[in-house]
């Protein structure tokens, strides 16, 4: 993140459209990573908050000003590939959801926060606030910022929290099995919202560029029939959404729903999965 300074020049783009950013394709910038401090033409010397050290050569740089005032340096760096090196520990399927938000087939279930929920009432309190202001007016402006800064803690609180539990599970498992995601199909259901806020797809992106460098594979599979197969003797019966534990017809086998579910997607992958990114993209919350 940059601090803004005297000889940064930022504030010029106060009023900068959020979608907006300032791309330097190679030239343009350097980056004093000890000194943290970051050489923009033409802004000068820029003070710096660096999260993480940046491996490998840099090759872009793009500046962006969040809605609530902040901005933020985005680089992208070329590393040499190296060789995959499997964890060698357990394999797991997981089964994606509402209100559980990842069931997994050895039982664990991880909740789901719901962020968005937790907040929605403040929120609709300052976006009110802000349509009583004058169009224009330096008070819409301040609340419209205010409105910007609840989003930007929902996501940034999301976003840590998906990073931690998807840390855990690449460093857990050399195997994660998941389905391929039907995020258009949900959202046309009217369950958009609530995916958005889950964050199924930011979820499944951050398990696969992770898996690589922590030893773990991750396998995407088919989703059909997975929770109305039974996992034991491979009976297929319907199981209507409200039926939350699943009672096999003819071998008698009952088993929690996801649980159900997340062990056939785990079987899927072992036989015909396939490897590879499952992005789909999530809204702004």
């Amino acid at each position: 993140m940059l601090k803004k300074g005297k000889k940064a020049g930022f504030p010029r783009f106060k009023n900068i459209d959020r979608s907006k950013s300032i791309y330097y394709p190679q030239s343009g910038f350097s980056l004093n990573d000890k000194n943290k401090k970051l050489k923009i033409t033409p802004f000068g010397e820029i003070k710096v908050i660096v999260h993480r050290p940046i491996e490998g050569k840099i090759k872009t740089l793009s500046l962006k000003r969040e809605s609530s005032g902040k901005w933020f340096a985005i680089f992208i760096a070329e590393q040499d590939p190296k060789p995959f090196i499997s964890n060698n520990k357990g394999q797991v399927g997981i089964d994606l959801g509402l209100k559980t938000l990842a069931t997994l087939s050895n039982g664990t279930k991880i909740k789901n926060p719901k962020h968005l929920a937790h907040w929605e009432k403040i929120l609709a309190i300052k976006q009110k606030k802000m349509s009583n202001k004058k169009k224009g007016s330096k008070h819409r402006y301040d609340a419209k910022i205010e409105v910007e800064k609840i989003y930007e803690k929902i996501t940034n609180t999301r976003t840590d929290f998906l990073h931690k539990i998807t840390n855990n599970l690449v460093n857990s498992y050399s195997l994660i099995a998941m389905e391929k995601l039907q995020s258009q199909n949900m959202a046309e259901q009217n369950y958009g919202k609530q995916i958005n806020d889950a964050g199924w797809s930011t979820f499944a992106n951050m398990l696969t560029y992770k898996a690589e460098s922590a030893g773990s594979q991750i396998v995407f599979v088919d989703p059909k029939n997975t929770t109305k197969t039974c996992h034991v003797c491979g009976n297929l019966q319907d199981m209507p959404l409200r039926e939350r534990t699943y009672e096999c017809e003819k071998c008698g086998e009952v088993s929690d729903r996801d649980i159900n579910a997340s062990i056939n997607i785990l079987h899927k992958a072992i036989t015909v999965g396939q490897t590879g990114n499952n992005a789909s993209g999530d809204n702004h919350v």
